[in-house]
């Protein structure tokens, strides 16, 4: 088991990002293999049917010599592409692709980290610089619920609720990272037809919405490091730190009327809010139609498997402990409080969450005192 305080050191996303990495890059250079020839053969065939159809439009006077040479140029450049780039011409585009994403959004990154190294290049540095910045947080709810006892339970609320945002983040940017490499693969993969389709008056638009696509692709993932910065940066400079969360300390800032307690967790659903925004910020700019549904199902996928193994562990604990009780003689030996105790601990809190809920309620409201 990974030890807290090497949290910030430790990247549990990087292996199977790795992997999926090295899957995405078998299967480019084998699809470029598979493709050439075929593409090579249908290229040369439109060519021949465009070379009879400029010949009998040029006949019949339907056009002229200046476009058929300008459309000749456009065949030209494509035939050198494809015939000189090969079978790597997928491979060529699907790595340019993930450089430039992984250099672009490491540069965000680097204003608002600190500059020690993850260890880690590419995309794969984008995922453990994800994960190392929400380590800080991580670190300040742990040592929130090793405080947290039967006369405290409200400490284990307070954790739960500060590091829940910041787990959804990181997960929610790792699937960022996962689908911008899709969309680089899958442009890699149509690269050969948008470059035949570039040759030919009709098909050009569709190899310009592919280089849009690609620009697009790179933007959204540029955007959502953009937002992981902001919460990445807002933390740094905040007074949290995990190493004075010892006694009185823990007590004072675990509180949902603190402001500092309220800063560093709306940092985090903020930052999980704006990496989807990324998507209609690009949308917006190059004027492309890509979602967020395939982060959303991964996300949701990771946190729904995260849940049910969390009732599972908590339907065995509850299993061990009746287990424990039977074999002690009774719950005085366990050291548990009665309900009734329990309800006396957390009563002021639900007390604290609901005032703070009706406040936020009323507060655009005329007669609101906020």
């Amino acid at each position: 088991m990974t030890n807290p305080k090497d949290l910030s050191n430790t990247c549990f996303t990087c292996a199977p990002l790795e992997k999926y990495v090295g899957l995405t890059e078998d299967f480019v250079d084998r699809l470029g293999d598979v493709l050439h020839d075929p593409m090579l053969i249908l290229f040369t065939s439109l060519s021949g049917l465009w070379i009879v159809l400029a010949g009998t439009k040029l006949h019949f006077q339907m056009t002229t010599f200046n476009k058929i040479f300008e459309e000749f140029v456009f065949v030209s450049i494509t035939g050198l592409i494809l015939g000189s780039q090969g079978a790597g011409l997928i491979s060529y585009v699907y790595s340019s692709a993930i450089s430039i994403m992984g250099a672009a959004s490491a540069s965000v990154f680097s204003l608002a980290a600190d500059s020690q190294s993850t260890g880690q290049s590419g995309l794969m540095a984008l995922a453990a610089e994800g994960e190392k910045a929400a380590a800080k947080v991580i670190q300040a709810a742990s040592a929130i619920a090793r405080a947290g006892s039967a006369m405290q339970l409200q400490n284990y609320l307070y954790a739960a609720i500060l590091v829940l945002p910041y787990l959804l983040l990181v997960v929610a940017y790792s699937t960022q990272v996962v689908v911008a490499i899709f969309r680089a693969t899958m442009v890699g993969v149509f690269a050969p037809f948008l470059f035949m389709a570039f040759a030919f008056g009709w098909g050009r638009g569709m190899a310009q919405s592919g280089a849009k696509t690609l620009l697009a692709s790179i933007l959204v993932l540029f955007a959502s490091t953009a937002a992981l910065s902001l919460t990445v940066f807002g933390v740094r400079e905040s007074i949290l730190n995990p190493a004075d969360l010892t006694g009185d300390r823990i007590n004072e800032f675990a509180s949902i009327t603190n402001p500092e307690f309220l800063v560093v967790m709306f940092l985090g659903w903020m930052g999980t809010a704006l990496l989807t925004e990324g998507t209609s910020i690009a949308n917006s700019i190059a004027g492309t139609m890509l979602t967020n549904t395939a982060s959303g199902i991964m996300t949701a996928g990771i946190s729904g498997s995260a849940i049910a193994a969390g009732t599972l562990g908590k339907r065995a604990g509850i299993a061990g402990t009746l287990a424990a009780k039977d074999a002690a003689g009774g719950w005085g030996a366990l050291g548990l409080l009665p309900i009734k105790g329990m309800a006396a601990v957390t009563g002021p809190v639900a007390a604290s969450a609901a005032a703070l809920v009706e406040k936020f309620q009323n507060i655009n409201k005329p007669d609101s005192k906020a």
